[in-house]
């Protein structure tokens, strides 16, 4: 609502009285015409601008609210990605899988050496099973070893 002064000096020294530019509208610094006081050309955008302004500052205040939950890796220290942290919001927690605590990387190289470990594992395994298959062959054939 805006908000228009006078002067009775000025009303009875302009030679037009209450018509001619006597009135100043409070937030503006020259004297106008009360239509010019009254009326509001740049209100309406100004109005816009403010309001754009503030959905600006609400979107970078929601934003930095965001980035100070986004989860960090435990192991490197980096932020997850937008992708990883949806994958972990959408699937929910695990009970004790530690995994979820890994950055994508992370996850992939933890997989990588666990599947690693296991083939090792299973070679290992089939080495020592050949190893004792030879011994036992090998246990017969002796300058002592039994003939069959």
């Amino acid at each position: 609502m805006p908000v228009v002064v006078t002067e009775l000096e000025r009303i009875t020294a302009d030679p037009a009285g209450a018509g001619g530019p006597v009135w100043r509208r409070l937030g503006r610094e020259e004297w106008q015409t009360l239509g010019e006081a009254l009326d509001n050309p740049d209100g309406d955008r100004l109005y816009l601008v403010q309001w754009r302004e503030a959905k600006r500052r609400q979107a970078e205040r929601e934003a930095a609210k965001k980035e100070a939950q986004r989860p960090v890796c435990t192991r490197c220290g980096a932020k997850f990605t937008d992708e990883r942290w949806q994958y972990l919001l959408g699937r929910g927690r695990s009970w004790g899988d530690r995994t979820d605590e890994l950055c994508g990387p992370c996850w992939d190289e933890h997989f990588a050496r666990l599947e690693a470990e296991r083939v090792a594992r299973r070679q290992a395994e089939e080495d020592a099973a050949r190893e004792a298959a030879e011994a036992e062959v090998k246990k017969g054939r002796g300058l002592f070893g039994r003939r069959r």
